[in-house]
């Protein structure tokens, strides 16, 4: 049960903008030693990140880049697997890493997301996040601080290993596993979780904002709809000119005919180049927008 478990915080929406990284250190399941630091990205903060993260560029203003530390990360996390709470953070150090222009190294990696949806059903109601697992399992933890999130990822990997007798070499997401499991899911699919629309709760604190969700969530589409309309959202299938938010989750590149992000999210993109305010937020943003990730 040894491996490193590893969460990242970003300046904003850009996924390779990491501005702090954590790294959890674990053998034979006792955390024996761990890593942390606040790193200076190549890119301006967003607001709603700040606000997420309480992480401002003054504070980074004396911060390494990641090539200051991209050495210490590698010599850190050495032979083991690396665990990550969803593949966010996966997305965010090779992205990180590809525009620094620094070698990509080729590591085994496991989504606990994939360990909590596989043994714990339990949480399909509540949801999946960081957050509920460890209110769960009487785990505190500071929510948005990379370390503490880390550590808090080893917890759930820990706990849901010792007590299902798994390996963690069994959830390891190689080359070849990502390899055959896009393949099958071209099979099935041609496009992301069928889109839903909700209209929100007059009575939540959101009521008459429009929001959109693109790519794969750690929580069901149907899910995460339905918690934005308690809210007040109104849950629409796609992005338009009335769009207020825009939640994007992780992209299966094969997906995308050649681009980085979908086309809902470009289109986004386009809107606010125009001069429309809308917000993109990735999936953490918008729970803790919400108030669930507390």
């Amino acid at each position: 049960m040894n491996f490193v478990t590893i969460d990242v915080e970003t300046a904003n929406s850009d996924v390779g903008s990491i501005c702090q990284i954590g790294l959890a250190k674990y053998l034979n399941g006792k955390l024996i030693d761990t890593y942390c630091t606040l790193v200076l990205p190549q890119t301006s903060f967003s607001g709603q990140n700040v606000e997420v993260h309480g992480i401002t560029s003054r504070m980074v203003r004396n911060a390494p880049s990641m090539y200051d530390i991209y050495g210490q990360i590698l010599k850190f996390i050495g032979d083991n697997v690396v665990v990550s709470y969803t593949n966010f953070d996966q997305r965010a150090l090779i992205k990180s890493l590809e525009a620094h222009k620094l070698p990509v190294p080729e590591l085994q990696w496991v989504d606990a997301t994939v360990l909590v949806r596989r043994t714990c059903h339990r949480f399909a109601v509540k949801g999946y996040s960081l957050a509920n697992v460890c209110k769960e399992w009487n785990y505190q933890f500071n929510h948005h601080d990379a370390l503490e999130d880390a550590k808090a990822c080893g917890f759930i990997t820990v706990t849901i290993l010792r007590e299902n007798s798994l390996s963690i070499h069994d959830w390891v997401t190689d080359s070849n596993y990502n390899r055959i499991y896009h393949q099958q899911r071209r099979l099935n699919s041609r496009s992301y979780p069928s889109n839903i629309t909700k209209v929100g709760s007059e009575s939540g604190r959101y009521a008459g904002l429009n929001i959109c969700f693109t790519g794969d969530l750690s929580i069901s589409r149907a899910e995460i709809a339905d918690i934005a309309a308690k809210n007040g959202f109104n849950v629409k299938a796609g992005a338009s000119k009335k769009l207020n938010y825009l939640v994007v989750g992780s992209q299966d590149l094969t997906l995308l005919a050649g681009h980085e992000k979908s086309s809902k999210h470009r289109k986004v993109e386009e809107l606010i180049q125009s001069g429309l305010d809308i917000k993109i937020l990735v999936e953490k943003e918008f729970l803790k927008l919400i108030k669930i990730s507390n």
